[in-house]
């Protein structure tokens, strides 16, 4: 089914690499429960939402793209649906038909000519500056999620707490991963997190405590909020705006992480699998249809695939092992969840090194290539949204170009492209 050995890989390789993915974005069982009841949904269901979302989206990315890419609810649109109940005025359940019909329009969006113009023609500095600047989000949300980096009263950041607790178990890491990385170790990351989260148990940051009432528990309902739908929105001019919003960031979301993880691939690789890409598309518009209905803010192909893809995953064989584990985590959820945020940290980094790469292939000589992609960079990196970073850099090339007398290298999708970016960031604002 996933022809493994023409993709020059064993089936060996795509398990461990999977479980690699797994355990670098497993924090999604905790943070988007967390984050999605600011807006007023009980989080116990939640827990059990956010896990089926992934499990139904990253196996149609299996099963139907046959890629290594692993979906979840999105963090930077996690945020966006709270904001919509919280500032906006809309309930969740209105929140959540705003998912579902611009999922539906996601899915007819993937299945036109336009997608293909879209990925055909993204110019790659574009490509490049996604890349990195994804990598260093990723690197970014690790290092906040440990603790390393902390925010002062007046709002910077600096140096968190290495001297004890999650942030000295992260600097350990570091240490222990960067060593196995040397080592040439094909299995780097995934040992460095096993390790480290073993060494945080007499550190007291590596959380035992989930396990005390047996390994096994059945995970609670997700009810509550599944297919909590209220239609009685569409009539409302608003409410569009949102659909609208939501559907900028579901397409260039996507379109930013698949470029960024066939970044990762390798030129070699990137050419062989980006016919795929069609499929793709598909499998993450209807993996944000799944979302909805089982309560959650839209789905996107997660970065943190290249954790896995790194270690050399390249078939649907690694995302099949992601949706296997993340279903297991809805009986041993206990167990899965005393992986501290400090074990995964260094993974996350290392990741974005790997992403960082992707720069050496910039023209940093043409400044109509260069700026515009260092302004994805910092965007994305300091502002944790992948679609307001490829909006204003996107919107940047079109100006700069012109201005360089190079309008002829401006193809008729890079202009629609930047329209519809400029109407978003208009309807956004």
């Amino acid at each position: 089914m996933f022809k493994v050995a023409e993709h020059h890989s064993t089936p060996q390789l795509e398990l461990a690499a999977g479980a690699t993915t797994f355990l670098s974005m497993v924090y999604v069982l905790a943070v988007s429960p967390m984050i999605l009841s600011f807006a007023g949904m009980p989080k116990d269901a939640l827990f059990t939402a956010t896990a089926i979302a992934t499990i139904a989206a990253t196996l149609l990315m299996a099963l139907f793209a046959n890629l290594p890419f692993a979906v979840a609810p999105g963090m930077g649109i996690i945020g966006f649906f709270v904001v919509i109940v919280t500032q906006m005025g809309f309930t969740w359940q209105q929140a959540l038909t705003g998912v579902l019909v611009s999922g539906a329009l996601f899915v007819l969006l993937s299945l036109s000519p336009l997608r293909e113009k879209v990925l055909r023609e993204v110019a790659p500095a574009l490509q490049h500056a996604v890349a990195a600047g994804i990598g260093l989000m990723i690197a970014h949300i690790g290092l906040r999620n440990s603790g390393l980096l902390a925010v002062d009263p007046s709002g910077m950041y600096t140096l968190g707490t290495i001297s004890s607790g999650p942030g000295l178990l992260a600097i350990i890491g570091f240490f222990v991963t960067g060593a196995l990385m040397a080592a040439n170790l094909r299995f780097a990351l995934l040992l460095g997190i096993v390790a480290t989260t073993i060494i945080g148990i007499p550190l007291g940051v590596t959380e035992t405590s989930g396990l005390s009432s047996g390994v096994f528990a059945l995970p609670p309902s997700p009810g509550p909020v599944a297919f909590q739908f209220d239609f009685s929105v569409l009539a409302s001019g608003a409410f569009w705006g949102v659909v609208l919003t939501l559907l900028f960031m579901e397409v260039f979301d996507g379109l930013a992480g698949f470029i960024a993880l066939f970044t990762v691939m390798g030129p070699r690789d990137a050419e062989l699998y980006r016919h795929k890409l069609g499929r793709a598309f598909i499998a993450d518009s209807i993996g944000v249809l799944a979302g909805a209905a089982a309560g959650v803010s839209p789905s996107c192909t997660y970065g943190e695939s290249g954790s896995g893809i790194a270690m050399g995953g390249r078939t649907g064989m690694t995302s099949l092992a992601v949706a296997v584990l993340f279903a297991l985590c809805l009986l041993l959820s206990g167990f899965f969840l005393m992986i501290p945020a400090s074990a995964v940290t260094p993974a996350l980094v290392m990741v974005g090194l790997l992403m960082m790469s992707s720069l050496v292939s910039l023209n940093f000589g043409d400044i109509s290539e260069s700026f515009p992609a260092f302004a994805i960079i910092v965007i994305v990196a300091f502002t944790m949204s992948l679609s307001d970073g490829l909006a204003v850099g996107w919107l940047m090339y079109i100006m700069m170009k012109i201005i360089r007398g190079k309008k002829a290298e401006l193809t008729a999708t890079v202009w629609v492209v930047g329209v519809l970016f400029l109407a978003k960031e208009i309807l956004a604002s």
